[in-house]
């Protein structure tokens, strides 16, 4: 059975992307792992009658996460029925740490297939886009994150965007994204700009993938360039209704880029629009 991973804060942003999961999960017969982690404050003695006191203080934060804890999941439950979804199988994990590092050990422990994430506006340019926990998550695991926005509403998945320069170290991403497309009955547009001096290239990419997939559904888009690569995208994304976005990270230039700029204007896609990370595979010499 697939596992997926939804780290958690009870957030209404995260019950948002919660109900994603749900039928994500659903759809490709997978059990959902809840994670909500919480860091201990750092408190300090000032004489040595205190380590005592200190040890108590520390235990009665944890038991109190720890009832805030359980009381959010009846909410989370709650949410699986009113979707009708309540047959999803779930299993809460209550875990001390940074989120980050915590997701890297439960991904590696219970073998997650895919991450998905509410994403929180926060400080600095990529924290504002997706949140900084979920940016962090992304840059310490290989599997692929779904960054769901706060204003993104589940009404199917329909229609998939999926950039990509038909390279081989794409076709991995494809192919996970592919499995997730055939279970919610969606269709992909593999979507390349072109830039001067790679038309050739990229054509001879497109035959080899038609040939490859010829039985998926998928439509093969080639862009010319307005503005820039970020803005053509972007462009293309809203005037298409697209519902999910995938991206390969091959570098953090890009993926910055792609949400920057005039694209910042864009809050439909912002603010709409759920984001599906995958890193570039790595060639074998």
């Amino acid at each position: 059975m697939r596992a997926i991973l939804f780290p958690t804060d009870f957030s209404d942003i995260a019950a948002n992307a919660f109900v994603y999961a749900l039928h994500i999960a659903r759809s490709v017969e997978a059990k959902i792992y809840v994670l909500y982690t919480y860091i201990e404050p750092v408190l300090s003695a000032t004489h040595g009658g205190q380590p005592d006191m200190l040890g108590e203080a520390y235990q009665q934060i944890e038991l109190g996460q720890f009832e805030r804890y359980k009381n959010k999941t009846e909410d989370l439950r709650a949410i699986a029925a009113e979707n009708n979804m309540s047959e999803v199988q779930l299993v809460f994990l209550f875990e001390q740490g940074p989120v980050a590092s915590v997701v890297r050990n439960v991904v590696e422990r219970e073998r997650i297939h895919l991450v998905i994430m509410g994403t929180h506006g926060e400080s600095g340019f990529l924290s504002k886009l997706i949140g900084s926990n979920t940016v962090a998550v992304i840059r310490s695991i290989k599997n692929p994150v779904l960054a769901v926005p706060p204003h993104a509403k589940y009404q199917g998945i329909k229609r998939a965007v999926f950039t990509t320069l038909f390279r081989d170290q794409d076709l991995h991403a494809l192919k996970e994204m592919l499995l997730m497309s055939r279970a919610v009955g969606a269709k992909i547009d593999c979507l390349h700009v072109l830039q001067a001096g790679q038309v050739s290239d990229v054509l001879d990419g497109t035959e080899r993938w038609k040939r490859e997939f010829r039985t998926e559904n998928i439509e093969y888009v080639l862009l010319d360039e307005v503005e820039s690569v970020e803005n053509t995208i972007a462009n293309y994304i809203i005037e298409n209704n697209i519902d999910i976005l995938g991206v390969v990270k091959r570098n953090r230039g890009f993926f910055d880029r792609l949400f920057r700029s005039s694209v910042s204007n864009h809050l439909t896609l912002h603010s709409k629009v759920p984001i599906l990370v995958f890193h570039e595979e790595q060639t074998q010499a």
